[in-house]
């Protein structure tokens, strides 16, 4: 995988009563592998059009997402587990609880993929059922300069 890479996050929300629209969300960002976690950084844009830094640590065995602006949030999602956080909005906090029934991950040389299955719940009501898709390719743009140094 090369260094710069595009990040695809998709999310359906089921909720209790009707299923909402997917939601992708695509930025380009930085990859790093330390020992078999990944790690992704890249911005996003926030409320009011603020810049957000967000990194992403995935393995076989959980993904964190965590974001960070003037406030910031932190998921961990563990299948089996239930984990609870603190979601600070300029209006005050809610109480978010992520149950994640299952992570499915693959790695190949030039791609990775993870999609999570898990319920939410805010202020301790569950609110939805939900999956997150997560895709990461290397920047072909990178991929092919490198293959033109080299044939140079």
């Amino acid at each position: 995988m090369t260094k710069n890479v595009i990040i695809s996050l998709t999310g359906l929300q089921y909720a209790v009563e009707e299923a909402e629209a997917p939601i992708e969300v695509i930025n380009f960002g930085q990859y790093y592998k330390k020992g078999e976690t990944h790690y992704l950084f890249y911005e996003d844009t926030g409320e009011n059009g603020t810049s957000v830094k967000c990194r992403i640590k995935v393995s076989r065995d959980e993904l964190e997402l965590q974001k960070r602006d003037r406030l910031s949030t932190r998921l961990l999602f563990m299948p089996g587990e239930k984990y609870f956080t603190n979601y600070e909005t300029p209006y005050g906090s809610l109480l978010v609880g992520v149950a994640t029934q299952s992570l499915e991950f693959l790695e190949e040389e030039e791609f990775l993929r993870a999609k999570l299955r898990y319920d939410l719940e805010i202020n301790n009501e569950r609110t939805a059922d939900c999956t997150l898709i997560l895709k990461v390719q290397s920047c072909r743009q990178e991929t092919q300069r490198s293959e033109d140094s080299a044939n140079a």
